[in-house]
């Protein structure tokens, strides 16, 4: 799988790609469901594994080993909560905290993280990262009908700002809009006001003053 994503990112690169961006589903799910619990169906083996610390650990250096020694793109790795229903009780919960350690040492630009809930917890676990780490901040949610105002999108990211330099965040949804292609979780037109709002509120906060 290594040997696969490597061949993925360096075509994407020469192809002229300026950024790569990773999922990974598994990482939230190992860090805040615990070992023998009962996992989604995105995780159903971790099941079996006793040590949750020994599979991040292992997570960490798959991630590093796929981009060793690329260099002339950057590259980001989303880490998802969930995105298969609207009823957010059965979505993953637990603040970052527990996997800043790892995210730290993973050598992608960018960690895009899902922050639109209050399933989330709070930004500061975040202030610890290294300085050079970007923030994909996940501020909308894909699974709701409700457009986000850009005044709450804009006052969200004044809160990271306390953590995170300016230049490091980037705004995003919490995850796709269309992660299963026959049964999308929202509307285009819903998507595409979500989008705008998120496209609004970086407009917005790069014409206030630093």
């Amino acid at each position: 799988m290594v040997a696969v994503l490597r061949e993925e990112l360096i075509a994407l690169r020469d192809a002229g790609a300026d950024f790569v961006q990773f999922d990974e589903p598994v990482l939230s799910e190992v860090a805040f469901a615990g070992p023998h619990a009962t996992h989604s169906f995105m995780c159903a083996a971790l099941s079996e594994k006793a040590s949750p610390e020994s599979e991040l650990e292992f997570a960490v250096e798959l991630i590093n080993q796929v981009v060793e020694g690329i260099d002339g793109i950057r590259t980001g790795l989303h880490v998802c909560r969930g995105n298969w229903s609207r009823d957010e009780s059965v979505l993953l919960a637990g603040p970052y905290d527990a996997l800043v350690p790892y995210f730290a040492r993973m050598k992608v630009t960018q960690l895009v993280l899902e922050y639109a809930t209050e399933r989330a917890g709070s930004f500061a676990p975040l202030a610890v990262l290294p300085e050079d780490k970007e923030i994909g901040l996940g501020l909308v949610n894909p699974r709701t009908s409700e457009v986000e105002p850009v005044e709450q999108l804009v006052a969200r990211v004044h809160e990271l700002l306390r953590y995170r330099p300016a230049e490091s965040i980037f705004l995003n949804p919490d995850c796709g809009f269309g992660t299963f292609s026959d049964r999308p979780i929202n509307t285009l037109d819903v998507a595409q006001k979500k989008l705008e709002s998120l496209s609004l509120a970086a407009q917005t906060l790069r014409a206030q003053p630093t």
